[in-house]
């Protein structure tokens, strides 16, 4: 077990500054839409309070998620990134999307909080933390390397120097099949044991 992760970090290049920025920059976005959610005006909060309702109305019946939709927009927006990191414009891009996508997480959670309170907050801990947590833990991972490589390509292009674009690619599209296995295994997750759970957890906190 030890070998295959020293093998797996060996195969990651850790850049901790970057990895840091990224990080603060989803919490950020996590805490920008939380707040947000806070200060919709009346009838924003009744349209999203209708919304949650019907949710998870629909959850304490019989409700599946369609895994095929779940599958492509997950690995999707990985795909995404990834292409803005050899694409070279791309990458005024990255730093938006990934914002975006904690931004959204944090608003679906704030949203969650303030219409169930006590129940919102065992119901986000449960159900909705995991694996949109380690969802966004993939794409901070992938955005990093497009970052990374975008970089390397415009300062090799600017100072007109050669670099070993082929390590690099055989590095990046490592992160993509690596990011497509756990973001698989999430929207596996998702799609087919989740709506079970959830189904439980809603009939519990009725």
């Amino acid at each position: 077990m030890n070998k295959h992760l020293d093998k797996l970090k060996k195969r990651l290049y850790f850049n901790n500054n970057l990895f840091v920025f990224l990080f603060v920059l989803i919490l950020v976005g996590v805490g920008a839409g939380a707040l947000f959610s806070t200060i919709l005006n009346t009838a924003d909060k009744h349209v999203v309070s209708t919304y949650l309702n019907n949710f998870f109305t629909q959850f304490s019946g019989d409700m599946n998620i369609s895994f095929f939709n779940n599958f492509v927009f997950t690995l999707g927006f990985a795909f995404i990134i990834w292409i803005f990191g050899i694409s070279v414009i791309g990458i005024l891009l990255i730093l938006p999307f990934l914002f975006f996508k904690a931004f959204v997480l944090g608003f679906g959670i704030g949203s969650i909080l303030i219409n169930y309170k006590f129940k919102g907050i065992i119901f986000s801990l449960i159900c909705v933390v995991p694996h949109r947590v380690v969802n966004l833990l993939i794409y901070v991972l992938i955005s990093a390397y497009a970052l990374m490589i975008s970089y390397r390509m415009i300062v090799s292009m600017k100072d007109r120097k050669s670099f070993d674009f082929r390590l690099f690619m055989n590095r990046y599209l490592f992160i993509l099949f690596f990011s497509f296995i756990i973001l698989s295994i999430t929207s596996l997750y998702e799609s087919f044991v989740l709506p079970y759970f959830m189904k439980f957890i809603v009939n519990l906190l009725k």
